[in-house]
């Protein structure tokens, strides 16, 4: 089943560029807002995300003998799709490098700050600092878009896919107190440390073996962000596009836009490999 409903977000995905109409936020926006007067921020968070998910659970259990499973089915899918990334990942960075390859910085720099939260909290001093953030925000929304996503709906279902997002939202709320953001965002990274490493791995089946490795080795263990790590073991999958030093502005935009979709292909082939991992899984 779990093969199947990949198969299906993955053609939606392609036909809306996002989960479209089924990612339909307000719903949560107003509920955490009737929960903003609880005074425990543990409590808080507790039934901002495992109410809903208990919910589903309870409702993929009742649904579970009728049809022959087909509601369930259908449910998983648009569970799946809802809990996938916000916005059309492939515009925001085609947007974004015709504005680098036309040498508009400012223009890049603006729709870098779609991808890269970093940009938006301290900016950029130069073309080789906006460059760096955006590649480390698209292995990041790469990862946290669909990898983290399918891996725990393949792993744990639905329940737990929805469970990833939830936190995922509550994390990067600008509405949210401080201290609601930094507890979400500790569950994020627990929830994020094995699927992190399982792309890492996956890099380096895709990529410069060797290196890249060696790399997610000395990571294993890291307390390191998933932005960080995901972008120092992605890179050592990839040959060297900006070399060490000064170079030209052309070449550099040159050598930097073709970084970032290597990048973006690196991401297509990994998870690639896991889908078909998925696969002959179910054949078992």
């Amino acid at each position: 089943m779990e093969f199947f409903a990949i198969l299906i977000a993955w053609a939606a995905v392609q036909f809306w560029g996002s989960g479209g109409v089924i990612q339909e936020d307000n719903w949560f926006v107003r509920y955490r807002e009737m929960t903003a007067g609880i005074g425990s921020t543990t409590l808080r968070l507790l039934l901002l995300v495992a109410l809903p998910v208990l919910g589903v659970f309870a409702v993929l259990w009742l649904l579970a003998p009728i049809l022959f499973g087909l509601p369930v089915f259908l449910l998983s899918v648009a569970l799946l799709l809802y809990s996938l990334g916000r916005g059309d990942f492939q515009i925001l960075l085609k947007l974004y490098l015709n504005s680098w390859q036309r040498a508009d910085l400012e223009g890049a720099y603006q729709h870098g700050l779609g991808f890269s939260a970093e940009l938006c909290e301290t900016g950029a001093g130069n073309a080789l600092q906006l460059h760096l953030s955006v590649r480390k925000a698209v292995f990041y929304q790469g990862f946290e878009r669909w990898f983290a996503v399918v891996f725990w709906f393949v792993v744990a279902g639905p329940a737990a896919a929805l469970a990833y997002r939830l936190l995922f939202l509550l994390a990067n709320d600008d509405q949210l107190k401080q201290e609601d953001r930094d507890r979400s965002a500790i569950a994020l990274f627990y929830l994020e440390w094995l699927p992190v490493r399982m792309l890492g791995f996956a890099f380096a089946i895709v990529g410069n073996f060797d290196t890249c490795i060696k790399a997610w080795r000395e990571h294993f263990n890291s307390e390191l962000p998933s932005a960080d790590i995901l972008d120092d073991v992605g890179m050592k999958a990839l040959p060297v596009y900006l070399p060490d030093g000064q170079v030209d502005g052309e070449q550099f935009v040159k050598l930097a836009a073709e970084e970032l979709l290597a990048v973006q292909h690196l991401l297509s082939r990994s998870l690639l490999v896991w889908v078909c991992a998925v696969a002959v899984l179910q054949l078992i």
